[in-house]
């Protein structure tokens, strides 16, 4: 019994000191910053921000990023014309932060990982983009050499090999990965340039084969069609198609192909279009079953084909698309009146987003989502990028406010969110967006939006109205203004939304500055405001005949954001 009380007391007094120790590290450390953090390679231990400012500043202002390209040991070229912006304030934010973000076990857990492995802190930098991409351009084409692929040519009434010669290329995703990392770095850099060699060796058997096949093809035209549509293979094509390195198909080639017969080959489905106007549908048009090539069938086929030389016609492969509604179903939708309506502003956009909110409205305008069907606005309008069409505008990655493509699309999936939940739909799928963005608070409480990102974030629900309903998006660009209609047939339901609860508010942290080419230097443009981290949440009720039939509470977790200006970095606008 002694032995045990004598054990208690050792672990009561070990206890004790553990926490006088660790309470004495977070006074000495509770306005500076913690041991073994650093920024770029220094260590920041002890300072407060207005030291750590200082010594950064004078760390990168003593010896600023200088960076070398050498290719096979001899100098090409340096960086010196490529401006950089550091932003060393964020970065000593980012510092002072370290064991200071969460609830206490999560700061002492951090502390202690921060003090056994240490914690390094990346600059921000800004860079001309378009300028480096430019840079490494004139590079690869200096030092890049073109491969000479082997190929087969026609002596007569024979065909022979003709060998290839191997090529050489720069590596650019890797060159420009270890530019942008030495950026972020202060002192002299020596980087030598990757490159890669493309090797053209040929395969005995496809070139065995290949002859063959062409042996065959003597006297004979190949020829590929789809329905009226009908492409000849021309000598050279059939040749060129086949592949003497690590392939049947040759792959440029076959592309060249494609691009050739896809606007032939391949069409939208439509579905039979009406337009809902009064109260009634005053116009249509019949479907049309789109169809689209099939590219591995048709590498697959196309190799098949050509190998057995025989005189027939090789049908395209095709993936069918159909429509979802026929013209002999026009007049069985039940679409007949407005169910639930959503509206948003959006001033103080740039031109980019602008577009992008009226692009992506119009891929989902006319939507229609049959009964029992739910609906994806992801899917309904795709990939979200500038090979679909879209601008470069202000989006969230990352944890921070850049220009990316499709900016301004979560204005459109946001407004819908709001149709539907007005007409009492079940909402399947929603997430809210990071912070609280000034351009969905304009003319709604916080807490009503609903954020999309291709292809891993959607915005659903669930069409349970025994009809198909038809959504209608309008956006007027010169008011900055868009809404959203969904129209079907009402079986009474009411929906109803109660006022956001706003609790666990947390300030913002400091004013961020982003470059913009867009913009003439000097130009300073505020694009998004200062909001405080706060949790929301609202209740969503749908009644009918008096009884709740669908209910769902809302919760939104925003982090503190800070307030975020365009700073232009273009051309100087002329007087």
């Amino acid at each position: 019994m002694r032995k045990l009380k004598y054990i208690l007391s050792s672990l009561i007094i070990i206890f004790l000191v553990v926490i006088t120790i660790y309470t004495g590290f977070r006074l000495a450390f509770r306005n500076l910053i913690l041991p073994k953090v650093y920024i770029a390679g220094l260590d920041m231990t002890g300072m407060d921000r207005v030291s750590g400012l200082k010594l950064t500043n004078n760390y990168f202002g003593a010896q600023p990023s200088k960076i070398t390209l050498e290719y096979k040991g001899k100098k090409i070229t340096n960086l010196d014309g490529i401006k950089t912006t550091y932003d060393l304030a964020w970065a000593v934010d980012q510092a002072m932060g370290v064991g200071r973000n969460g609830n206490i076990l999560t700061q002492i857990s951090e502390e202690i990982k921060t003090l056994i492995d240490g914690r390094i802190i990346e600059v921000p930098v800004s860079y001309s983009k378009d300028e480096l991409a430019d840079m490494i351009g004139q590079i690869s084409d200096s030092i890049n050499q073109k491969p000479s692929w082997p190929k087969i040519i026609k002596e007569g009434d024979n065909f022979k090999l003709v060998p290839g010669k191997n090529g050489e290329e720069i590596n650019t995703d890797l060159l420009n990965n270890q530019i942008v990392k030495e950026f972020g770095l202060p002192g002299i850099h020596v980087i030598q340039v990757p490159t890669t060699v493309v090797e053209t060796k040929e395969n005995p058997d496809l070139v065995k084969n290949a002859i063959t096949s062409l042996e065959k093809w003597q006297n004979k035209q190949p020829k590929l069609h789809f329905r009226d549509f009908e492409r000849k293979l021309s000598s050279s094509e059939l040749i060129n198609l086949f592949g003497l390195v690590s392939d049947p198909i040759d792959q440029e080639s076959f592309e060249a192909l494609v691009a050739n017969i896809k606007t032939s080959v391949e069409v939208e489905p439509k579905d039979a279009v009406f337009i809902f106007e009064e109260n009634k549908v005053n116009e249509f048009k019949p479907e049309v079953v789109g169809a689209t090539i099939d590219i591995p069938k048709l590498r697959t086929g196309l190799a098949s084909y050509l190998a057995e030389g025989e005189d027939a016609q090789f049908e395209i492969p095709v993936i069918l698309a159909y429509p979802k509604v026929k013209t002999g179903d026009i007049n069985n939708l039940g679409i007949k009146e407005l169910i639930g309506s959503g509206k948003s502003t959006f001033f103080h956009s740039i031109p980019g987003r602008v577009f992008n909110v009226n692009l992506a409205a119009s891929r989902v305008n006319g939507t229609l989502v049959a009964p029992g069907e739910e609906f994806s606005f992801i899917n309904t309008i795709g990939d979200i990028s500038r090979a679909t069409g879209y601008q470069s505008a202000y989006i969230i990655s990352g944890g921070r406010t850049v220009l990316g493509d499709g900016g301004g699309v979560c204005q459109v999936s946001t407004t819908t969110f709001r149709a539907a939940l007005n007409a009492g739909l079940p909402i399947t799928e929603r997430k809210a967006h990071a912070y609280r963005v000034g351009y969905y608070e304009q003319d709604s409480p916080p807490g009503i939006d609903a954020t999309v990102f291709y292809p891993s974030a959607d915005f659903k629900f669930l069409n349970d109205t025994g009809n198909y309903i038809l959504i209608q998006e309008t956006v007027d660009t010169k008011n900055l203004s868009m809404k959203v209609d969904i129209y079907g047939t009402s079986d009474g339901r009411k929906s109803t939304v109660s006022k956001p609860r706003i609790s666990n508010q947390s300030a913002p942290p400091a004013t961020m500055y982003v470059d913009d080419p867009t913009l003439p230097a000097g130009t300073i443009k505020q694009i998004d405001w200062a909001a405080w981290g706060a949790k929301v949440s609202f209740d969503y009720k749908v009644e009918k005949n008096g009884e709740s039939i669908y209910e769902k509470t809302f919760v939104s977790n925003y982090q503190p954001w800070q307030a975020i200006y365009m700073r232009g970095t273009g051309e100087a606008a002329s007087r």
